[in-house]
């Protein structure tokens, strides 16, 4: 299996090209002619569109709406919604042509119930998770299936953040735990993708998955009780 994967922390992407033998672009989701370039560097190393798309590139920010300056809340809609948008059409159009290929997105329990100290972080999951049911339909009938997952407090947390706001990093100390015992963590969610991307889920497009251990309906059950 090849990968190649993009981020801005060059030293943290050194440190998973030598433990994974993964290739990595350099990237900044904030800037639209890196992807564009980073896009064009896969395309070309893949010979055409990969097998696997995910989406994972993420910033948060900590403020009341009524708090939040233009320029941060068009930051965090570039980094977490617009940059994926752009991603994905780019990447589904390539894999149109072959008539192939699985797109994950990776958005957030905040798409579906809102979180109140990050409301902006939560308008840009709930656009990302719009964004993937509607290219799911678009590209099922094109042989790609695009579906989204959304997990819940998965440990240690969103790390990344505007810049000059690096004390916004969630910091999961101070989380309780969901109902199934235990924090979230990346290998749930890296089965997860790996069985959407695989032939056992080759009738599933346009899915919602929640990671959550249980805590998004815990949380409906209480507010009906």
């Amino acid at each position: 299996m090849e990968v190649v994967f993009t981020g801005r922390n060059a030293d943290r992407a050194r440190m998973v090209s030598e433990d994974t033998g993964a290739r990595f672009l350099p990237s900044d989701a904030r800037d639209r002619a890196a992807c564009d370039t980073a896009t064009g560097q896969m395309l070309t190393h893949f010979g055409g569109a990969p097998d696997l798309f995910v989406s994972c590139a993420a910033i948060v920010f900590e403020s009341p709406l009524t708090e939040t300056s233009d320029e941060i809340f068009r930051e965090v809609l570039e980094v977490n919604l617009t940059s994926t948008f752009r991603l994905s059409r780019d990447i589904f159009n390539a894999m149109k042509v072959r008539k192939s290929g699985s797109i994950v997105h990776v958005v957030s329990d905040s798409a579906l119930i809102g979180i109140h100290h990050l409301p902006a972080y939560s308008v840009s999951k709930a656009g990302l998770l719009a964004t993937s049911e509607a290219l799911a339909a678009e590209a099922v009938m094109h042989g790609v299936r695009v579906n989204a997952i959304c997990p819940g407090a998965t440990h240690p947390g969103v790390q990344s953040t505007v810049d000059g706001y690096e004390h916004h990093a969630e910091n999961d100390g101070g989380w309780g735990a969901a109902p199934s015992g235990r924090h979230g963590r990346g290998e749930d969610i890296g089965r997860a993708v790996l069985w959407l991307a695989s032939d056992q889920a080759e009738h599933v497009a346009g899915a919602t998955l929640r990671i959550d251990g249980g805590a998004s309906a815990a949380m409906r059950g209480g507010a009906r009780g």
